[in-house]
């Protein structure tokens, strides 16, 4: 897996593995043909946490489950992430016994791997770290959130982990001092899951007690909390020791439907504006704009940069102006609280100092080195985590050389934001479990690149390539993985260059991973992630479970192979001036379709299997009914905004499809004929003769749009079918049926 985007302190990487040890058990197996599953007992004490982890070699996909000592399935894992075939469990054992892992292949595949038997979470503290506790812990419905004293001494660093057992848990952490005031908080740590870490290194001795919850307390389950006092834990910044003179302060509540407050500020030309915005109570995360007397903003913080949800901006103002300082919640999710708005002048330096934060996002483990390409400075190192090799990293260079004459020159990508030096800046690390990760370090607004376009959220980043790939559970060389991770992080560069702050999350992803298709021929990584949206046809586009962003790539795919590669790059200059479905809308309108339209479309494509790299794509649609009499069929639910369903038909004749439930669904039939695949739309029904096809499916596909990307719910419906004397309904366009695999 590899993340692109990062904005402020939001930090998303693939999920933290737990790091051999020593004392780790480490079990060599195989799965064969003649033994499809590898059994290995392990013996657990109840209450312990243990994590699992397969090493597969050779590209073998992997997928692993626990029984428990009486045989039940007790949890199962794919992919640790979109794009590893590696699995992972980490369980906390209810019973005492001797449980079994058992490791099958992903769709009967077979090969060989090693299970590594790891006691406990790793949460990353230093060997002189002093736990204070370590303990699992159930947060529930009716017991949302849990606090714990902690006595700290003067300096102290506190560091509070968070590992979430249940799936899709989402903590988050907030600490407050004796008299009640919040002074820190966290809710995504920054490794790509949705586990929480707050750093805190105490001013004054005294009792502080720790809040643990959830994000807008929508998710419940098991975790493993961590309270150590850890002396070599890197603190944040503390924004306190800044010196300045306050000149306004202003309180309020974001929350139902006050969400937005706007402030003026008068400043002289010089002079420094340091804002701080902090919550007080509750979840809320804030987001800071400052904009100029022409409307166009001119600062933006979401993550000041110290672990918190809160904000700070320090700007020098060029001119006499009446600024607007804009204090929001961040757009994704409905946090909400009291807040602290701090209005300071400062030295001119204060911009420099907070700026600098984000300049240093990446540093190495040890002396820093530089490769220099005409166009990107590359910095790595040969000693420690991060250590890789001068013929590396000037291999890193060229590839990156080569995704830029690519991406701009050939496709057509504006150029995004250099460094004051003229360069793109580019690590080669250990990237933390991914294999590449961007980070926005600084908001311009406008990208010069573009003279005949004024952008409002522009931003000049830094990446990161991951050193050496180890671990990954991939079957590609190190090279090719370098190679196709150097385009997608530098297509993030890019998509920083038009907007990043897009509400269509989908694209930032979709688009990097796409980009690996159209660029590095064989090396591109993107056929790996296909499987995720494959296996769940029926979740809506635009959902925020993990990974379908990175799978979704074959819609770009898609409407590109109608429009042109450029209708891509056309999305990115509409998201400039236009924000989540509009930015695809006003795309589509001029070549004279709708989302709708072009997302069944692409569902249809995808039963097809219609695409050139089809035959690396790791699996096929999942099919979810086949209808093999005329009882018909039911749906409980399900089926998703702009989502669809398979059903097979294993009926001769000539047969009446009838669909009954919500007025958005649309059926069509999916009937191959030789070498096409033809699509029927049926309306809500339609008549098909299936004795004149090689196969056919009918497809199900809900039209209805989501209120807002990301915001998704199902229906149900009700297929019946009956013999019909009529004629069939005729086919409206087809796909190449070369790489058709009936699924299921």
């Amino acid at each position: 897996m590899r993340v692109g985007y990062v904005l402020g302190a939001f930090v998303c990487l693939a999920g933290s593995a737990v790091a051999q040890a020593a004392d780790d058990r480490v079990v060599a197996g195989e799965v064969t043909e003649q033994a499809a599953r590898s059994l290995i007992e392990v013996d657990f004490e109840a209450g312990q946490i243990v994590t699992l982890t397969t090493q597969p070699t050779g590209g073998f996909d992997t997928v692993l489950e626990l029984l428990d000592p009486n045989g039940r399935p007790v949890a199962e894992n794919d992919d640790r992430e979109p794009g590893d075939l590696s699995s992972q469990i980490t369980y906390l054992a209810e019973q005492s016994g001797r449980y079994t892992a058992v490791v099958t292949g992903y769709g009967g595949a077979t090969g060989a791997f090693d299970l590594v038997i790891a006691e406990g979470v790793e949460f990353g503290l230093s060997s002189e770290a002093r736990i204070l506790s370590e303990a699992s812990v159930t947060l529930e419905r009716d017991r949302p959130a849990e606090t714990y004293p902690v006595e700290l001494a003067v300096d102290d660093i506190l560091v509070v982990t968070t590992y979430a057992l249940t799936d899709g848990l989402d903590t988050t952490l907030t600490l407050i001092s004796a008299d009640g005031t919040i002074i820190a908080q966290n809710d995504d740590r920054g490794d790509g899951s949705l586990n929480s870490q707050l750093v805190f290194q105490a001013p004054e001795a005294g009792r502080y007690t720790v809040e643990l919850g959830t994000f807008d307390a929508a998710s419940f389950g098991d975790l493993v909390l961590s309270v150590a006092i850890d002396p070599n834990a890197e603190v944040p910044f503390d924004f306190d020791s800044i010196e300045r003179t306050p000149f306004a302060e202003y309180d309020g509540t974001i929350g139902g439907r006050e969400a937005e407050f706007d402030y003026p500020i008068e400043l002289a030309a010089g002079e420094t504006l340091l804002a701080i915005a902090e919550a007080v109570t509750g979840d809320l995360d804030t987001v800071l704009r400052l904009v100029g007397a022409d409307g166009n903003p001119v600062a933006l913080n979401d993550d000041r940069g110290d672990g918190s949800l809160n904000s700070a901006i320090a700007f020098t103002a060029p001119e006499t102006a009446t600024y607007t300082l804009e204090l929001r919640r961040y757009r994704s999710g409905e946090s909400s609280g009291d807040f602290r708005l701090e209005l300071s002048l400062v030295d001119a330096s204060v911009a420099e100092t907070l700026q600098e934060l984000l300049e240093n996002r990446v540093s190495l483990s040890g002396p820093e080195l530089t490769v220099m390409t005409p166009d990107f400075r590359v910095l790595y190192t040969l000693e420690g985590v991060d250590a890789s090799s001068t013929e590396y990293a000037q291999s890193v260079g060229d590839a990156l050389q080569e995704m830029l004459d690519s991406q701009v020159s050939r496709i057509g990508w504006a150029e995004p934001v250099r460094d004051d030096d003229g360069r793109y800046r580019a690590y080669v690390a250990d990237a933390d479990g991914s294999m590449g990760v961007t980070y926005p370090v600084q908001i311009v607004f406008d990208n010069s690149n573009t003279s005949d376009v004024r952008e409002t959220a522009a931003a000049r980043t830094v990446f990161v390539i991951d050193n050496d790939f180890v671990g990954m559970g991939k079957a590609a060389s190190v090279h090719s993985l370098m190679r196709a991770t150097a385009t997608h992080e530098f297509n993030h560069v890019i998509q920083f260059g038009y907007d990043s702050e897009e509400g269509l999350d989908w694209l930032y992803e979709a688009t990097a991973s796409w980009t690996e298709t159209t660029t590095v021929g064989s090396d591109q990584d993107a056929t790996d992630y296909v499987e995720t949206d494959f296996a769940a046809p029926e979740v809506c586009w635009t959902t925020s479970q993990d990974g379908f962003d990175y799978s979704q790539w074959t819609l770009l795919q898609s409407m590109a192979d109608v429009y042109g590669e450029g209708i891509v790059v056309t999305m990115w200059e509409n998201s400039v001036a236009l924000d989540g479905f509009e930015t695809m809308a006003a795309t589509l309108e001029p070549v004279g379709t709708t989302i709708p339209d072009v997302i069944s479309r692409w569902r249809a494509q995808n039963y097809a299997l219609a695409y050139d790299l089809a035959p690396m794509f790791n699996s096929t649609v999942r099919v979810q009914h086949t209808l093999s009499s005329e009882r018909g069929w039911m749906s409980k639910g399900g089926l998703e905004q702009l989502g669809a369903n398979y059903i097979t038909v294993a009926l001769d004749g000539v047969y009446e499809f009838s669909l009954r439930g919500d007025d958005g669904l649309d059926l069509f039939a999916l009937a191959q004929d030789g070498d096409r695949i033809q699509v029927i739309p049926l309306g809500q029904g339609g008549v098909v003769d299936t004795t004149a096809h090689d196969h056919v499916a009918l497809m199900v596909f809900n039209r209805t749009m989501p209120e807002a990307p990301g915001v998704c719910s199902d229906v149900g419906y009700s297929l019946d079918v009956a013999p019909a004397m009529t004629a069939p309904a005729s086919p409206a366009y087809s796909f190449s049926a070369e790489h058709f695999t009936a699924p299921g």
